[in-house]
């Protein structure tokens, strides 16, 4: 069942207008009377049934009562530092069709992007990749910030919360290797930039509680890093 992502389920008739209403009534094809699963983006749903349709409103009413969406038990939090280009729209793209719950954007010592006003764009995008993907929640985008401020900000780490960060200098323990050996509820995922964590950020991560892991052999692309890790928690866990 189709579905989309409005603030209010509660009111006794629906309005869905803007980008959602153009969404359903030219990209979706949607008619009167059809059923479609609305969500809060907070873990709350219900059908609404489509009534009525003009130039720049569809009417909808609730058909079915608002229930609770149960929610995994693993929370996964990506943070990463910005690529160039617009590569990081991707990587919330992909990561919001991978379970994240919560993406941050870091500027690191080595970090060359450094966009403004993009924090809107972001949203938008995590929610259309929730509705592509049939989410019942939309993953929270926060605003950009150093990575040794964030760093302070998470420490020290709570004892359910697992914090991976790869590193290409690592030789030993693979992302596999940490992820089979975790006992943790949840997950805090760190991706470097482009030129990688410099010395003093590797000893400061660590000393955040942060585990050093390998992606292999190959180096990979800031994107291509992010998306890999969380498949492999998605097939570890999901």
């Amino acid at each position: 069942m189709r579905r989309i992502f409005l603030e209010d389920l509660t009111a006794a008739e629906i309005k869905i207008s803007g980008e959602e209403a153009r969404h359903l009534a030219y990209s979706l094809r949607a008619k009167r009377g059809d059923k479609i699963i609305a969500a809060d983006g907070l873990g709350n749903c219900a059908v609404i049934e489509l009534t009525d349709f003009d130039k720049e409103t569809i009417k909808a009413r609730r058909v079915g009562e608002i229930k609770k969406i149960s929610v995994g038990e693993k929370k996964i939090v990506l943070a990463d530092c910005l690529p160039k280009q617009n590569r990081f729209e991707t990587i919330i793209e992909k990561a919001t069709e991978l379970g994240v719950e919560k993406i941050i954007p870091l500027i690191s010592e080595r970090t060359i992007s450094r966009p403004k006003d993009k924090l809107e764009r972001w949203r938008k995008i995590a929610k259309e990749a929730a509705e592509q993907c049939g989410r019942d929640t939309i993953p929270e985008v926060g605003e950009i910030r150093k990575l040794d401020d964030w760093l302070k900000e998470i420490f020290p780490l709570k004892e359910d919360w697992l914090f991976l960060f790869c590193w290409e200098l690592e030789k030993e323990t693979t992302v596999r290797e940490v992820l089979s050996a975790n006992e943790k509820s949840n997950i805090i995922v760190l991706i470097g930039p482009e030129g990688g964590f410099s010395e003093r950020e590797v000893f400061e991560i660590k000393n955040a509680g942060g585990k050093s892991a390998s992606l292999g052999k190959r180096i990979l692309k800031t994107d291509t890093a992010a998306i890999s890790v969380l498949a492999m928690i998605n097939y570890e866990f999901m």
